[in-house]
């Protein structure tokens, strides 16, 4: 009997390897690989608390200080395949977290930058205001990013009348509108170089890149994917704030720290702000 038993088995073995060889034989694609790997990809990318490490490391990364990225310490797999996919989705969630982090700095100082700018001395302020390029994917290189795209769009609105609206203004430039105010230029002909989903801020400021054409580029989309094939990366998740990420938005400051000699008028915290950028582009 038991004999029988082992004797089926071997059978099946047998039946299952030579499925196998002949699917590669003809070229197909043997399934079980793709679904292992994107099931193991869901299970890294599902794990909050790398994206979370990710997002508090750029929130910690100010002024061209200490860089706390730590992306390149998630290994990359080749197999098996669960393994290769469960190692990516860490590493996109991490990337997530971190890249988000900015693009919410980002924000913030859009916000205060199109304040500063809205005013009648305009003029004055552009050509004063001088804009540090950080490269590192921190707060501050997010906040000064967004604070010299921000100025233009309000000096721009002011000038023409407009009513102040800086959440609309972020809105056009992040959907490829760029300006010209004071011989000062927004998008590729500005001083900006956004930082880039996936790179490592570490060896970005060790080379001092600075590529051409890098913001429109990668205006706020994934751009590096370490996985191959048919399967096709989530795109970036704004994931529910926590309470300690909130906490650190919980501020309203009366200037901004790149022109604390006007008082901002905006009355909303940074979380409000945010919460009224992920409202409009959809993100609950």
């Amino acid at each position: 009997m038991h004999q029988k038993k082992n004797d089926n088995l071997i059978k099946k073995i047998y039946t299952g390897v030579l499925l196998l060889f002949l699917f590669a034989f003809m070229g197909c694609p043997i399934i079980i690989d793709e679904v292992e790997y994107e099931r193991g990809f869901n299970d890294g990318f599902a794990q909050d608390d790398y994206y979370w490490a990710g997002f508090f490391d750029s929130y910690d990364t100010v002024n061209g200080g200490t860089i706390y990225y730590q992306g390149d310490k998630i290994p990359q797999v080749e197999s098996p395949p669960y393994d290769a996919g469960y190692y990516d989705g860490l590493w996109f969630a991490y990337n997530d977290g971190y890249f988000v982090e900015y693009d919410y700095a980002f924000t913030i100082g859009f916000s205060e930058g199109y304040d500063c700018a809205y005013q009648s001395d305009w003029q004055v302020f552009l050509a004063k205001d001088k804009h540090t390029e950080w490269l590192d994917g921190g707060f501050s290189d997010g906040y000064n990013d967004g604070f010299s795209e921000g100025r233009i769009f309000g000096a721009y609105d002011y000038v023409n009348k407009l009513p102040f609206d800086w959440l609309d203004a972020m809105l056009d430039y992040r959907s490829g509108t760029d300006l010209v105010m004071g011989g000062i230029s927004t998008g590729n002909n500005g001083p900006v170089i956004l930082y880039e989903w996936g790179t490592d801020p570490k060896d970005l400021v060790k080379s001092k890149r600075h590529a051409e054409g890098i913001g429109r580029s990668i205006r706020f989309a994934k751009t590096n994917a370490k996985s191959s094939g048919k399967f096709s990366p989530p795109d970036i998740s704004y994931r529910s704030l926590i309470p300690d990420a909130e906490k650190e938005y919980q501020i309203k400051p009366t200037t901004s720290t790149r022109y604390s000699t006007k008082p901002l008028t905006l009355t909303t915290t940074w979380l409000e702000r945010i919460n009224q950028y992920r409202s409009a582009i959809g993100q609950q």
